[in-house]
């Protein structure tokens, strides 16, 4: 019987996170939603959910030393990289439940959330909490992914994996995309009982050197157990479907993704 294939990336979920996706795909909603935010030099931030803190590390690109700057996650191995990642800076990291978030009423200029509304338990909660921490006249800024039909690459990395390492490996992509419909963010804000609120959908580019970065890191942080044989497969199949998108460059394919943007 043979072994297992290896991929070709290592480490934790959240080391191979900032490994791989976060040059390819994330750095670059990063940009755009601070882009969107507006921030003003010395006003107060709060990024939830910020991951490896690709975010909250751009604000603090673009604000310098003024101001104060908060990231905050619910998972202390992402913050232990975003920590590492800037160690020692404006940026304070802290570790908690965006469900209750340890800050008062009218604490923060702008709040951000990027990618992360899917997760959350409770969205219609969080959301909430965001709102409550938001200063009057602040804003909240949320990301979260488009249809995965306009996200070409996911696309066909949920299909692929679904097809030959199983239905929960491609469901699992999948799941990333589950409020990728105006509507439904719509909705969501009705819920929360937003008034001022705009959303809209944004593009982007995602830019992974190659086809085989991509599988490989999925397949890496899916831990996906299976043979040399079958892993040949699923990169043949992924790069036969996306060799459209493969230049020079490597594997650049359109994405898409939702913005919330709330004033209070």
């Amino acid at each position: 019987m043979s072994e297992n294939a290896k991929w070709k990336v290592s480490g934790t979920g959240p080391e191979i996170y900032e490994q791989v996706f976060v040059p390819a795909v994330m750095q670059t909603w990063a940009n755009r939603l601070v882009d969107l935010a507006n921030a003003r030099p010395g006003i107060r931030i709060l990024d939830v959910a910020c991951g490896s803190g690709v975010v909250t590390r751009k604000f603090a690109e673009r604000n310098g030393n003024s101001g104060q700057i908060i990231g905050f996650d619910i998972n202390p191995d992402m913050i232990a990289i975003a920590q590492v990642k800037q160690p020692s800076s404006i940026i304070e990291w802290r570790e908690g439940n965006v469900l209750e978030l340890p800050f008062q009423d009218s604490t923060f200029d702008i709040v951000t959330c990027q990618h992360g509304l899917m997760f959350f338990e409770d969205r219609v909660k969080g959301l909430q909490e965001m709102y409550r921490v938001l200063v009057p006249g602040g804003s909240l800024v949320v990301l979260v992914w488009g249809p995965i039909e306009d996200n070409a690459g996911f696309l066909a990395a949920a299909e692929g994996f679904g097809r030959h390492v199983g239905i929960e490996a491609g469901d699992s992509i999948r799941g990333m995309f589950v409020l990728g419909d105006l509507g439904r963010m719509r909705s969501l804000a009705k819920a929360s009982g937003f008034r001022d609120v705009d959303v809209k959908t944004v593009a982007a580019q995602a830019h992974f050197p190659s086809v085989e970065d991509l599988v490989h890191g999925f397949g890496a942080l899916m831990q996906s157990a299976i043979s040399e044989a079958i892993q040949l497969e699923l990169l043949t199949d992924i790069a036969t479907t996306l060799r459209p998108y493969v230049n020079d460059d490597g594997l650049v394919f359109p994405m898409e993704a939702i913005v919330m943007h709330v004033r209070k």
